[in-house]
């Protein structure tokens, strides 16, 4: 049951097009590097016979024929960027290849993931307690620290999608030799040169400076593909990337190409390649578009390629940066102008920040979620001396804010009994209504809410790992800005 006590209190207080991927099968992540394929050169500039040889059908006023493999053109290595660091646990590897600035509140992380199968399947490379069970990953591992000693997270929708690389699962096929790039889109202040970059259970990274996205056209793409975006359109709300696709490896992969979709409710129904991300202004974000016409096939044969061209919402703004859902940024002249897309293929993106057990959101609207284990013992109500810090950040971060009215509400995880949980969810939002209450001064309204194990915010099944860190999620106190 939920509960609510208004509390008057006497102290007052870039355009991305991003690839989704559902859980029938492999899409494994692809790096940034300055490979050759297709038929463009490592810099992105055509060759010179580009402009008068046919593939297929296709004349060279046309272009190659779309959806038809056909024996690629270009190199086929794959060539990474340059290394900072690698960091490991176990089999399991991270290298670091950069933190680029995007604009003036975001960044995007760039690597590489390896190891052995187990170590570089996509579910050991998600944020704790945000897999998602109706099928995808993400790489969302990494949080990036500045001066201030915050934890800049990766940015997450209203969904809790990250903006951020996706796969499935790793190819069974490559055994233990596995190896794929990943990036993150994370919240970074304008004002942040050089930054730690923490991969949860894996190792951090010190003193990395922030620079600006190195020029690529063509990337590494999953676990031995080359993609090449050789043509960027924008017209009526859409972009349109010309692409092709070079299997690079010794094998044929066993995924198709329609597998790309990540279950995003608006899109139902949508299996398309739409391995991409374009990304613009900062909010809001470019998904894929609706297209009946798009490429359903399979990955090419050894030694061959594919042209395709994907669609996607275009957020507006002038600058564009690929982001491939399985591979590192690509910069690329669009032609046309930009226009605001269709709203049900435009996706808003929180900034996101921890520091001392509090995890700020700032999205539509702004959430400071407090975590339990910091604030209280297990199954107390009282404030630990470990709490000063948490309140002390949510009261700096309210106190920024133009609105002077607060909701507090306590939530437990599933663990127990309803009536139990319903209690101490309650006690739990008083005591912080209270602490902040004395931190924030007068001209404040609270209002404070208890929901128990109602409102969880992480599914808590599937591995004991994985069912404690949904647990952990859950166990909050949130302060909300209405």
């Amino acid at each position: 049951m939920t509960r609510a006590l208004t509390w008057a209190a006497p102290a007052a207080a870039a355009l991305l097009l991003l690839s989704a991927c559902d859980g029938g099968g492999p899409d494994p992540d692809a790096n940034s590097g300055t490979a050759t394929s297709g038929t463009t050169t490592s810099t992105g500039a055509p060759s010179e016979t580009d402009a008068v040889t046919e593939t297929g059908d296709a004349t060279a006023d046309a272009g190659p024929e779309l959806n038809t493999p056909v024996p690629a053109t270009g190199s086929t290595e794959r060539t990474w960027p340059e290394e900072i660091e690698t960091v490991s646990a176990g089999d399991r590897e991270f290298t670091l290849f950069g933190v680029h600035r995007l604009d003036d509140s975001r960044a995007v992380v760039t690597g590489r993931i390896s190891g052995s199968t187990s170590d570089t399947a996509a579910a050991q490379w998600f944020e704790p307690g945000y897999l998602h069970t109706r099928g995808g990953y993400e790489f969302s591992r990494v949080a990036v620290v500045g001066g201030d000693g915050a934890r800049n997270l990766p940015v997450r929708d209203e969904d809790d999608r990250c903006l951020c690389s996706l796969s499935t699962k790793v190819y069974q096929e490559l055994g233990d030799e596995g190896e794929a790039p990943a990036w993150a889109v994370v919240s970074l202040p304008a004002d942040e040169d050089t930054v730690d970059v923490e991969v949860a259970d894996v190792g951090t990274i010190e003193d990395v400076p922030v620079t600006d996205l190195p020029q690529a056209q063509s990337v590494p793409f999953g676990w031995d593909e080359i993609l090449t975006v050789d043509q960027v359109t924008r017209e009526a709300g859409v972009v349109t990337a010309r692409t092709t696709m070079v299997n690079a490896g010794d094998f044929r992969p066993s995924y198709a190409l329609s597998q790309h979709q990540f279950s995003f409710p608006d899109l139902e129904g949508q299996h398309c390649f739409q391995g991409l991300a374009a990304y613009g202004p900062v909010t809001p974000t470019g998904r894929m578009a609706k297209d009946d016409d798009c490429n359903r096939g399979s990955m090419v044969d050894v030694g061959e390629q594919i042209t395709l061209e994907v669609e996607v919402a275009d957020p507006g703004g002038e600058r564009l940066v690929i982001l491939p859902d399985a591979g590192l940024p690509i910069t690329t002249a669009a032609e046309g102008s930009g226009a605001e897309g269709a709203p049900e293929s435009l996706r808003d993106y929180a900034a996101r920040t921890e520091q001392a057990g509090a995890t700020v959101e700032d999205g539509e609207e702004l959430t400071v979620s407090l975590d339990t284990s910091v604030l209280f013992d297990f199954d107390k109500a009282e404030l630990t001396s470990k709490a000063d810090e948490a309140i002390a950040v949510a009261a700096e971060t309210l106190r920024a804010q133009d609105s002077r009215a607060i909701v507090i509400a306590g939530h437990t995880d599933g663990q127990g009994d309803d009536a139990r949980n319903e209690e101490l969810s309650e006690q739990r939002a008083r005591a912080v209504a209270e602490a902040l209450e004395g931190e924030l001064g007068s001209g404040w309204d609270i209002t404070v809410e208890w929901h128990g194990s109602s409102q969880p915010v992480a599914e808590e099944t599937g591995p004991e790992e994985q069912v404690e860190a949904a647990q952990a999620r859950n166990r909050r106190v949130e302060i909300t800005v209405p």
